[in-house]
């Protein structure tokens, strides 16, 4: 997927790196950036997860796991980690942030895109406190998952379109179908601005060191916002990548400054023949005289011919 304002957050992409939970939809990444997909099932079994996109292509799964569980992979092994629209499924959302945060080297880029619930169908639900979450990072998050889904089946369902359409089920005979599927829900509901404090939770309660590279907020008719986060402490002289939009500028720069190149080639090599064609001395006239009179002479010889 390839937005201007997720161009312009993926340039801070480099090297070779996971995105968890891609689906149909994976990001568009820097040429040279390399990307392998993560996600909790293999790829033949997606459909029968994600049923309602039954015409979906999904991008190959390479590696089987979760953002709670990326034991697949050592330790500071990626520069990056991609997860879009993917922390509000998480169960336990500050584990899985330490997972991501273990597998990227120091240095390296975790890349977030969440849904902003004021425009979602998460409109009607509660915000996460995060009293909340601390408690599911600390005691587990079996005493909390049915409350999830009866929460969801209430709050959200009614504002998803397809399973409107489709007619399922409501009350506890939903929720517990859903648990039954282990369905990916929206566990978790955060506006840009309590996202920010659960992150200043997190990291103060799982011991991790991030900061923010870059937020770029809801625009243009959009349902997400985006953060950029660094693995670590950033050194004050840090290099910042300019974004799409200069880089192009740049690269139209170079174009027209070797097309200039070549219209002043081109115009000295036509001063040049001027010059010849132009010419009175008889170094330069005579062989074209002569030239000239030449052809004039086979020209003549073969009219007389045709006659």
């Amino acid at each position: 997927m390839n937005t201007p304002k997720r161009q312009r957050a993926a340039r801070w992409l480099r090297g070779s790196g996971i995105e968890i939970g891609a689906l149909d939809t994976p990001l568009s990444v820097p040429l040279g950036v390399s990307v392998r997909y993560v996600d909790r099932v293999p790829t033949e079994r997606l459909h029968e997860q994600y049923r309602e996109l039954t015409d979906a292509v999904f991008v190959p799964v390479s590696i089987v796991g979760d953002a709670q569980d990326l034991s697949a992979l050592a330790d500071s092994s990626v520069d990056f980690v991609i997860a879009n629209h993917l922390l509000e499924h998480l169960e336990n959302p500050i584990g899985g942030l330490r997972e991501m945060l273990r597998v990227i080297r120091p240095g390296g880029v975790l890349y977030l895109a969440l849904p902003d619930p004021r425009v979602t169908f998460d409109v009607d639900r509660e915000l996460t406190p995060v009293e909340h979450v601390v408690d599911e990072f600390r005691n587990g998050t079996g005493h909390t998952r049915e409350a999830h889904f009866t929460e969801w089946v209430q709050n959200a369902e009614k504002h998803v379109e397809w399973m409107q359409k489709a007619g399922v089920k409501t009350g506890p005979e939903r929720v517990q179908e859903l648990l039954d599927l282990d369905y990916s829900i929206h566990f978790h509901v955060w506006r840009p601005d309590t996202f920010l404090e659960f992150i200043v939770t997190a990291t103060r309660e799982a011991g991790l060191e991030m900061e923010i590279l870059e937020f770029i907020p809801r625009q243009g008719g959009d349902d997400e916002y985006i953060f950029v986060f660094l693995k670590g402490i950033a050194p004050v002289d840090s290099h910042v990548p300019p974004p799409p939009e200069e880089l192009q500028a740049e690269e139209l720069r170079r174009e027209v400054a070797k097309l200039r190149g070549e219209v002043d080639r081109l115009q000295g090599a036509a001063d040049r023949l001027a010059a010849v064609t132009g010419s009175r001395s008889w170094r330069v006239t005579a062989p074209l005289r002569s030239a000239t009179g030449a052809a004039q002479r086979v020209r003549e010889r073969n009219r007389r011919r045709d006659h």
